[in-house]
């Protein structure tokens, strides 16, 4: 058995670990749920089962609904004989929607019944519609897309390196970046198109060795000519998701786990969260007042930011579901739209948030479990509609960049409707 737990705590680390090069701070909630993982886990490895189960808890405490903690804290409860203990936790873990492979975890069958087996159904079950807006064969690997005025739609294509009008056909060239640079995601705002560049390993012409700044770029809907671009001096940037706001734009850095803004859409790249707090922060979006924005987090949910004060605060997951794992936020009245695909199976979630952001009072699941829901990535609310990338074709490549088979699977671009 202890061998199974260090195994399960290796593999499950990987979605809450940032990138290497990171500084998180000790202080931070990041910083001191790592702590006490890793105190547990080194607990863990001398044996020491009652330590190990006290100092998981305490992470459990930070980060609720962390899918790792739930099941060591599942695993190890049943090691010290406590089955009561153990089915809560398993109870908690399937309750937030995640789902549990018994053919690897063969231990927790000797808890397993009927009222488990209903709670595992009932998070596998098909939820939603999703209707078929484009279809596209070939490789593309979309990330995102931007509605134009007349409701057309833009998509950035991370495999060809170009952002476009889409269509059947795939994406036209409107935006064409140098070799192996592409678009992770865009906006439009005012009759611009702004977009986050970065190297990509999936992008045709990708060179390992070459040193391509990731960059803010402003362009010119009409033509396609680049306004302007803005950039920092920090080597290690990879831009990634962005939000046009009301007077600012904001822009994540999955890399070092910055978020930034450019003040009034113009002058430098200031940084608004400073690395050592988010382990890879993705989507972003502000109220209507433009007074809170909020960071996903996919290694720890959602971050508040008071614009005014600059404070900073990370939301507690309600009871039964899971905020981690989330790549795009949307706002749709008061509350967000949440793209998760961070687990299995992937999901869309309305988050009902209180008035002033400060908290997500109910989660609930519009889309899950439709054959053309993988790897969900980017989209736009527009007006009752949630627009959105479908299948991206991200599961089409490893870890490497290497594409998997001759013949992929669709991009699909679909939406869902919206109740107010």
């Amino acid at each position: 058995m202890k061998t199974s737990l260090i195994a399960l705590a290796w593999l499950v680390a990987v979605l809450a670990t940032p990138v290497a090069a990171q500084k998180i701070d000790p202080a931070s909630d990041l910083g001191r749920f790592h702590a006490l993982r890793a105190e547990g886990m080194a607990a863990l490895q001398k044996n020491d089962r009652q330590t190990a189960l006290d100092r998981l808890s305490q992470a459990g405490d930070i980060l609720p609904d962390s899918p790792s903690v739930l099941l060591l804290k599942a695993q190890t409860a049943l090691e010290l004989k406590r089955q009561p203990a153990a089915r809560a936790a398993l109870i908690d873990y399937l309750k937030r929607g995640l789902v549990l492979d018994l053919s690897r975890y063969p231990e927790f069958n000797t808890l397993w019944d009927a009222d488990l087996e209903s709670l595992q159904a009932t998070n596998t079950a098909r939820v939603g519609s999703l209707k078929t807006l484009n279809r596209l064969s070939g490789l593309n690997l979309i990330e995102g897309v931007a509605a134009l005025p007349d409701g057309a739609l833009l998509a950035t294509s991370l495999r060809n390196g170009v952002v476009g009008p889409l269509s059947e056909a795939g994406v036209a060239k409107r935006l064409s970046l140098r070799a192996g640079v592409a678009a992770n995601a865009i906006a439009v705002k005012d009759g611009v198109l702004w977009a986050s560049t970065a190297a990509s390993r999936q992008t045709v012409g990708y060179a390992p060795d070459a040193k391509i700044a990731s960059k803010l770029v402003k362009v010119d809907l009409a033509t396609g000519k680049i306004l302007a671009q803005f950039e920092d001096k920090r080597p290690d940037r990879r831009l990634a998701d962005l939000y046009a706001g009301k007077e600012d734009l904001y822009v994540s850095d999955g890399n070092t786990g910055e978020v930034l803004r450019l003040t009034g859409y113009q002058g430098r790249l200031q940084v608004l969260i400073p690395e050592g707090y988010l382990g890879s922060p993705q989507g972003l979006s502000e109220n209507a007042e433009a007074s809170v924005l909020i960071v996903s987090d996919y290694a720890s949910g959602l971050y508040r930011v008071d614009l005014a004060k600059g404070a900073l605060t990370r939301l507690k997951a309600p009871e039964e579901t899971v905020l981690l794992g989330i790549d795009g936020l949307y706002r749709y009245g008061n509350d967000l739209i949440a793209v998760q695909n961070g687990f299995k199976p992937n999901r869309i979630l309305r988050l009902r948030m209180n008035p002033d952001w400060s908290a997500v009072e109910k989660a609930e699941v519009l889309l899950r479990g439709h054959p053309d829901l993988e790897e969900p990535t980017g989209g736009q609310v527009i007006g009752d509609r949630f627009v959105f990338v479908a299948r991206s074709q991200w599961s089409e490549f490893d870890d490497k960049g290497n594409i998997r088979r001759d013949v992929p699977a669709p991009v699909v671009i679909g939406e869902i409707a919206l109740k107010p």
